[in-house]
């Protein structure tokens, strides 16, 4: 079983979830999933940076919608561009990252249009925070550390330079500074 590392921005007076991400490190790539806003609506996708722990500059190639299996896009300074089916990730791999995400999503996260979040929406209401399409689960809140403007999560020894670096690169609205 690989070991999933896991980073959570929330502005709890304001756009509420910014992004989520799981990742794991595969040899030098990282393979994961990320989720957050992009021109305020919710953006959802799985990615692969090739080469994060081998070059200066990695390679970030990204699911073009919410599946593992479907298109992918490579992220380049002239923007992204589609790719060659099938993706990169070897069928095991994406096995297992779909799992991660299923699993992350259950534990850190709801979703505002799904009939059964009320509860989870009054709880964030309750405590004048923001809730909106995507949410995090107001039991998981204590494990953020607030900042004034923005909560932030990062698992125990996670890598934070990871997250920085598909920052830069992903197509979410919030970017993260080095």
């Amino acid at each position: 079983m690989v070991q999933a590392h896991a980073h959570l921005g929330y502005a709890p007076r304001g756009a509420g979830l910014l992004y989520g991400v799981l990742w794991h490190e595969r040899g030098p790539d990282i393979l994961g999933w990320f989720i957050g806003s992009r021109d305020g609506q919710p953006l959802a996708a799985y990615f692969m940076m090739q080469d994060y722990y081998a070059t200066a500059e990695p390679h970030l190639l990204r699911s073009a919608q919410d599946d593992v299996h479907g298109r992918w896009l490579e992220a380049g300074p002239q923007g992204e561009q589609p790719i060659s089916h099938p993706p990169p990730l070897i069928e095991e791999s994406s096995h297992e990252l779909a799992r991660l995400q299923d699993e992350f999503v259950r534990h850190w996260l709801f979703f505002g249009d799904d009939p059964q979040s009320a509860r989870e929406v009054d709880a964030l209401h309750e405590r004048d925070l923001a809730a909106g399409a995507i949410n995090v689960r107001a039991v998981r809140l204590g494990k953020f550390r607030p900042a004034s403007g923005i909560w932030r999560y990062d698992a125990p020894g996670a890598d934070t330079g990871v997250l920085v670096a598909l920052s830069k690169r992903w197509p979410l609205d919030f970017r993260i500074d080095d």
